[in-house]
């Protein structure tokens, strides 16, 4: 990457600046022009959806596998809950090796920093998310006679596709090939997901069944996403370390409040681990699931908006940008009523069917998930709103507020009222979440500032 890419605005020479300037106009007109195109919308809808169902509908199939898997029904409510903690805790660190750049990446729509430097950083925060999940998987296993993270460390090795393929995913979404990515992500997902799940039914080994799936979805990865992405860009890193800083630097408010926004999530099952054991656990994970498919139909309108919405804010077509908002807000809106009424009339019965065990008890907690999931998906659209506007901290107060009140809140309430407790903890930081964010956006940002950032970028 040229150092023009990456210093445009401390050029001394005028001449310079309008061309990376220009240079930068160029770029945006491109990704436009890409975005505009015949069927490109149609087609980046419908992979995207795709690929968002078949990551949905992964642990679901996953939790399917060891609830289905033969065993007594205890045992089974168990391993998933063990499941479940692991999971969680490996998405805790996932959140390192992910780093928040997506975001910045798929809005650097004037080409700030180049793919190589997307991908050199993303090679750096995968490597310390893999070293995390190795040293807290060593230490914890010393004290803990049961397997637990042991599971935890196979499972990561896991997880580590999720963070790596998505700097991949990021570059075609900003080069206007959201479909091209959108396939490669199912490919991956499908793959990891099913092959996992047969195995673990037949071997009803963890460690077996994800060192198998790893080498084979290693294989998918590489023809899934590099094939396709020759045509497009670079494959080749760029160990620019000026430019690495700079993502590192740029996304660190982002980071921060990603670890936290995940905290938001693991905080009610850690809560739960603690005070009601791994049986329960289990339970919980089965009753969270309509929460996930509030998110899902949610972003399924909304992700594919993301490049467009930060078109629209980088051209100064504020009431465009804050139209693109409403529209996302609505559709969760539309998605909360839809999933809360299928989930009151059959929501119980239908998990019943799908995992095997009894949760008619728990529809009251059903109900708040729900809600939590609907609070949770307007945050989610506020967050890409705050980031898009680059009020990076504004978005690191709210969730570091919400974080705190999530670790007094849901240990206190879980310990009181069971899962009725965890689940209103969930609910409460998700409201408190989605009001901040609201709150930080009605505050106005000076124009100058904005116009700034545009000649920077």
């Amino acid at each position: 990457m040229s150092e023009k890419d990456t210093t445009a605005s401390s050029l001394p020479d005028a001449q310079a600046t309008g061309d990376a300037q220009a240079t930068g106009d160029a770029q945006v007109e491109a990704t436009e022009e890409a975005l505009e195109s015949r069927g490109q919308l149609g087609r980046d809808y419908l992979w995207n959806t795709a690929a968002s169902l078949m990551s949905s509908l992964a642990v679901v199939i996953m939790g399917v596998a060891i609830m289905r898997s033969g065993a007594t029904d205890s045992f089974a409510r168990a391993q998933y809950g063990l499941f479940t903690l692991a999971l969680a805790i490996g998405q805790q660190y996932q959140t390192v090796g992910l780093y928040e750049v997506r975001t910045f990446h798929v809005t650097d729509v004037r080409r700030r920093f180049d793919f190589g430097t997307y991908l050199s950083t993303r090679l750096l925060t995968c490597l310390v998310m893999v070293g995390l999940i190795a040293s807290h998987s060593w230490t914890a296993s010393m004290t803990d006679p049961y397997p637990a993270f042991t599971v935890i460390a196979a499972m990561a090795l896991l997880r580590i596709f999720d963070a790596f393929e998505d700097v991949y995913y990021s570059e075609f979404q900003r080069s206007g090939r959201l479909d091209i990515a959108g396939k490669a992500c199912f490919a991956r997902i499908f793959t990891t997901t099913f092959l996992w799940s047969g195995l673990y039914w037949f071997t009803q080994d963890l460690l077996v069944s994800t060192i198998i799936t790893f080498v084979v979805t290693c294989v998918v990865l590489v023809v899934a996403y590099g094939l396709p992405a020759r045509g497009v860009f670079s494959l080749l890193p760029s160990f620019n370390v000026r430019g690495i800083t700079g993502i590192l630097w740029e996304c660190l408010p982002l980071f921060i409040a990603a670890f936290l926004n995940q905290y938001l999530a693991n905080a009610p099952r850690f809560a739960i681990h603690a005070a009601l054991g791994d049986e329960e656990l289990g339970v919980f994970a089965i009753i969270y699931m309509p929460a996930v498919a509030i998110n899902m139909l949610s972003l399924f309108v909304f992700r594919p908006l993301l490049t467009r919405m930060a078109l629209r804010w980088a051209e100064g077509k504020r009431g465009e940008f804050l139209s693109i908002v409403r529209k996302g807000l609505v559709t969760t809106a539309a998605a909360f009523i839809v999933v809360a009424a299928v989930t009151y009339v059959i929501g119980a019965p239908l998990l019943t069917l799908v995992f095997g065990t009894d949760v008619s008890g728990y529809v009251s907690e059903l109900m708040v998930l729900v809600l939590a999931g609907a609070l949770n998906a307007a945050g989610v659209i506020l967050y890409y709103a705050l980031a898009t506007m680059r009020r990076l901290r504004a978005v690191l107060v709210a969730y570091a507020l919400a974080g705190a009140t999530a670790y007094l809140v849901a240990p206190m309430l879980t310990k009181s009222h069971a899962m009725m407790g965890a689940s209103l903890a969930y609910a409460a930081t998700m409201g408190l979440l989605a009001i901040l964010f609201v709150a930080f956006m009605l505050i106005p940002t000076p124009r100058a500032a904005i116009e700034t950032e545009l000649v920077n970028d």
